[in-house]
């Protein structure tokens, strides 16, 4: 993966097996979403997938969590 922070936009470059990551955990976030809005349910499990994708998104994305703002902003460490 490669991640380009331009002035006017961000490009994303992923390769084959980085894309196929990605659609499995939005195929997760859209079972744990169905889950949701079908039986007002969550279950312990997809806390833990939730929390898998969170991280994973944050690495996809080049993100890094600030404790002073108390979210996610571009990371410090070597992305372009």
């Amino acid at each position: 993966m490669n991640v380009k922070h331009l002035k006017t936009k961000v490009t994303i470059e992923l390769s084959v097996e980085e894309y196929t990551e990605f659609v499995r955990q939005v195929n997760k976030l859209d079972g744990i979403v169905s889950g949701l809005t079908e039986f007002h349910d969550l279950y312990v499990s997809d806390l833990g997938r939730l929390d898998s994708l969170r991280w994973r998104l944050s690495e996809l994305f080049g993100l890094e969590w600030d404790r002073d703002s108390y979210r996610y902003i571009k990371s410090t460490k070597g992305n372009s």
